[in-house]
């Protein structure tokens, strides 16, 4: 009965109203925008699962991984029906490893709030730290853009910069840093660029957009706990 207890409180505990009415729009809107255009079953799971996903992450929930796992396989094999290459080896070798390397990193860093809910121990990078991520950010971005010119994939130079600050992002947050989200504003106005024609995958990444906004905003409040 605890463990039900303890399933419960980490997914339904610690939601305001707006919090909770924000998880209803977006999900409802990824379901509208699959009966208007259903061509894509597992691209609407994909975007149901990736918005849950990363609502959780703004919370701080260590639960996010769950719904992080179903979005990694189901985003694949929507990125393999377009042929986006470097969205492809990015779920491959980057979002499925590290949703099993998150869980256990966040796990021994988690603490409570005040309600008694799970949250976890947020830091904040120096301004040393910002100079390495956005020279490697640039370096990084440019050969793999070759790579996937080379390879024949769609749309060379936005799918192989999204991939790279898509790497560095999932990084940042598996380390439980706030400036994940500040790539992840930029990731998701580029992935919105890039999955324009596909309504349940551009719906799902302007909701991913909002959210890291206020992502920002409470990893903000989280760091400054954690400095306590």
């Amino acid at each position: 009965m605890n463990y039900v207890n303890a399933i419960k409180k980490e997914f339904f505990g610690g939601w305001n109203t707006i919090e909770a009415l924000w998880i209803v729009v977006f999900v409802g809107a990824q379901i509208w925008a699959y009966v208007q255009e259903p061509d894509s079953p597992l691209g609407m799971i994909s975007g149901i699962a990736g918005l849950l996903c990363v609502i959780f992450v703004s919370k701080g929930k260590i639960s996010n991984y769950f719904f992080g796992l179903i979005f990694a396989y189901t985003y694949f094999y929507v990125a393999w029906g377009n042929n986006f290459i470097g969205e492809m080896n990015t779920t491959l070798y980057v979002y499925i490893p590290a949703q099993f390397i998150g869980y256990f990193m966040w796990k021994a860093n988690m603490q409570n709030d005040q309600q008694g809910n799970e949250e976890v121990i947020a830091k904040a990078l120096t301004p040393t730290g910002w100079l390495i991520l956005l020279v490697s950010i640039a370096v990084c971005s440019f050969f793999f853009i070759q790579a996937v010119n080379a390879a024949g994939g769609s749309s060379a130079s936005l799918d192989g910069t999204t991939t790279i600050i898509t790497f560095a992002a999932q990084l940042l947050m598996i380390l439980r840093y706030r400036e994940q989200w500040a790539l992840w504003i930029v990731l998701n106005i580029l992935s919105i660029v890039l999955w324009a024609e596909t309504p349940a995958m551009y719906i799902m990444y302007s909701g991913y957009l909002l959210n890291s906004i206020y992502g920002y905003y409470n990893w903000t409040k989280l760091v400054k706990v954690a400095s306590k």
